[in-house]
């Protein structure tokens, strides 16, 4: 892959902090990956894993204890890095005396875009997530889901290269994070060249949402992959019902064909045959068993 077509780029970062006179915790260690142009990233991980010290190294909010960052082939320190990038934290935040549209102008200003060219994309924007019809009433009056919708859209003011979201859909409730989550598909399909990193905590937004995976633990990078592969990794498990309310499951096409064949010789009753759904939970349990398999074997 061609460098101009990598908007992230991560090569063998570190991250340590200070926690006492004598003590240090090292958050992130020797992480390396990098992202294709006009891909949607999720980035997994529990609390404590790394995943926030990693993004904000990446918007250059952190400098690395070692390795190097660059975002569209700028140090992630840099000034041009940072303009190439549209920001949404985990808990927006906003003047509560502000309109909507004030707020989207105040954010234009700070990118030094003209008056009439701010006015007209804070329009479109609060159209493009559905506050268009509350641009003149103010924040305060906001539920988190507005915000967090208002959030984006101020995200998305200067038309950036790479978006990053941290934790996006943290704290909504079930209509609220689906109707983000919705919001996050529509923003990709209107920006087919920016690149969307976001963390999270929940599989099924990732598995919808993503092109790619990256999970962390402990500060380490466990996994970095498209979701197509690692979904065709997974083995396909199917449940065979029998009468009686029986049900036997298999764990392949192969062993599905000889069960088959085992109960049509015995003369068995089979109800039906159901595929089960491949999903990222299992795919990525399964790898990172075999990864911790591999490792006590080599320490063994």
């Amino acid at each position: 892959m061609k460098a101009s077509e990598i908007d992230i780029s991560v090569v063998s970062v570190s991250k340590t902090f200070r926690t006492g006179l004598f003590t240090k915790k090292q958050a992130v260690k020797d992480v390396s990956f990098s992202i294709p142009r006009g891909e949607v990233i999720g980035l997994l991980g529990p609390n404590g894993s790394g995943k926030s010290t990693l993004l904000k190294m990446i918007l250059g909010f952190l400098h690395p204890t070692e390795g190097e960052i660059s975002v569209c082939g700028e140090k992630s320190q840099g000034r041009k890095a940072r303009f190439q990038i549209g920001y949404l934290p985990e808990n927006p935040r906003f003047p509560k005396f502000l309109k909507a549209k004030e707020a989207m102008l105040y954010y234009g200003a700070l990118y030094q875009l003209p008056h009439a060219t701010i006015d007209k994309k804070a329009d479109e924007l609060l159209e493009l997530v559905g506050l268009r019809h509350v641009a003149n009433e103010r924040i305060k009056g906001f539920s988190k889901g507005m915000v967090q919708r208002l959030a984006i859209a101020q995200s998305l003011i200067n038309r950036p290269r790479i978006l990053i979201f941290d934790e996006p859909m943290s704290g909504l409730d079930p209509m609220g994070r689906i109707e983000i989550r919705n919001l996050i598909k529509k923003v990709h399909l209107e920006l087919k060249d920016s690149t969307i990193f976001f963390s999270s905590h929940v599989l099924e937004d990732v598995e919808q949402l993503c092109s790619y995976v990256a999970l962390m633990n402990e500060g380490i990078l466990k996994t970095f992959s498209t979701t197509e592969a690692l979904l065709s990794s997974e083995a396909q498990r199917y449940d065979i019902s029998l009468d009686k309310e029986m049900t036997r499951t298999v764990d392949s096409i192969e062993e599905l064909v000889s069960d088959l064949t085992t109960l049509l010789n015995e003369k068995k009753k089979i109800i039906a045959v159901h595929p089960h759904r491949k999903n990222l939970e299992h795919a990525l349990f399964r790898q990172n068993e075999s990864l911790q398999t591999r490792t006590q074997e080599k320490i063994g």
